[in-house]
């Protein structure tokens, strides 16, 4: 009988939110000898990393970084839609999704701004614009006028 490690209850945890009790208790059995998976539930109910939610059976990880929740993940944009309440420690990250969303939003637009400015220069004074069209076109831009 091997020993689950701290970092495979993680993969414990992911099987029992995906597919339920009987698979994760499966999995303790088949993959790590577990005969009673009982024990191996009672750690994950003391680690601080998890959080047990009995209204839907599963665990929430409070492991994972606040960029883990800007997007949705597969199973989420695939699964039908069953309301909800929210918990309290969700209630955080919901409040934050707008300011990351805007922070993101303004290092890409900060990533497209510095592509432009390696190819136009814009000189206000003289309301010029100068485009270095050779270097435009040898990194595979086109330049379009109309």
């Amino acid at each position: 009988m091997s020993k689950v490690s701290n970092e495979a209850l993680i993969g414990v945890v992911q099987v029992y939110n995906d597919e339920g009790r009987t698979a994760a208790y499966d999995l303790l059995r088949s993959q790590y000898g577990v005969k009673n998976p009982y024990f191996i539930r009672k750690r994950i109910d003391k680690d601080p990393r998890f959080e047990y939610d009995p209204d839907r059976d599963c665990y929430l990880v409070n492991g994972l970084t606040e960029a883990d929740h800007l997007f949705m993940s597969i199973e989420e944009l695939c699964s039908p839609v069953v309301p909800q309440r929210v918990q309290t420690s969700e209630k955080h990250l919901i409040d934050n999704r707008p300011a990351d969303m805007e922070k993101l939003i303004q290092e890409l637009l900060g990533d497209r701004l510095l592509e432009l400015s390696r190819y136009i220069t814009l000189d206000s004074l003289s309301k010029t614009m100068i485009i270095d069209q050779t270097s435009l076109k040898s990194a595979g831009y086109r330049v379009v006028t109309h």
